[in-house]
């Protein structure tokens, strides 16, 4: 009986040493990346709706230094490490630049998405890769050619405004969306 019991206390650390040890080998990723953005539902709307878009309106654009051209408000914000659109004036920005790419066929966009300093920056390169792909999967939804959307992430690499603070962090959370052709 004893002999049985000793022979469990030394095999029994063995197992663990051994199978933890080959856990060693295996490359843990530092984030899990998913291309299903997560879609949020508005007031009243049933779940996995999107509003559509009804006309296209003619829309003057606006140029932004170094970057290129606009639809006036180009920025939809982010809460800290989330990916949802959820204020409706984000998602009239989507549905003007969804009006105007389905007008002009020829137009494209970049849509760039970005995070705050925190996390680490593969982390932050995929959060900013998650922003970015729920405003295209929106603008897919809403019939936009996806001949038409580059989906590109800075992470944490491209600051609107540098500080550590929450209102420098909360600016930097944020997707932009500028014009590679206009299409005109």
């Amino acid at each position: 009986m004893i002999k049985r019991q000793l022979k469990n206390y030394i095999l029994i650390p063995i197992i663990i040493l051994i199978s933890g040890c080959s856990m060693l080998n295996q490359k843990d990723p530092d984030v899990i990346v998913t291309t299903e953005p997560m879609l949020t539902k508005g007031d009243g709307e049933s779940e996995g709706t999107v509003d559509k878009i009804k006309s296209a309106d003619d829309i003057d654009l606006d140029s932004v230094e170094t970057k290129g051209y606009t639809l006036g408000n180009n920025i939809i914000y982010f809460d800290y490490d989330k990916y949802s659109v959820i204020k409706n004036e984000d998602k009239e920005i989507i549905k003007k630049y969804s009006n105007y790419l389905r007008k002009y066929e020829n137009a494209t966009i970049r849509i760039e998405g970005h995070a705050d300093e925190r996390g680490s920056r593969a982390y932050n390169l995929a959060l900013g890769e998650k922003r970015a792909e729920t405003i295209k999967e929106i603008m897919l939804i809403n019939g936009v050619s996806k001949d038409s959307i580059e989906v590109i992430s800075y992470g944490e690499e491209n600051p609107a405004v540098i500080g550590t603070n929450e209102d420098t962090h909360s600016l930097n959370r944020r997707v932009e969306i500028i014009f590679t052709n206009t299409g005109k």
